[in-house]
């Protein structure tokens, strides 16, 4: 699995490598994959990106 937690006490993000694209929360490897329907996600300009489900944050690998 290639995601990485980014621990901030604040806001966390798991952290998407390009090699991910297209992504969708939750990822398949997590255990909570069936906690919400499949949504694919798109990464603004900053690479970030925020699941409308669960507000989970993504932050897209540069």
């Amino acid at each position: 699995m290639f995601l990485k937690k980014l621990n901030h006490p604040d806001s966390t993000s798991t952290l998407v490598y390009k090699n991910e694209i297209p992504f969708h929360c939750p990822p398949k490897d997590e255990k909570t994959w069936n906690m919400h329907p499949k949504v694919f996600l798109s990464f603004s300009e900053e690479g970030k990106s925020k699941c409308p489900y669960c507000g989970a944050n993504y932050q897209l690998d540069k």
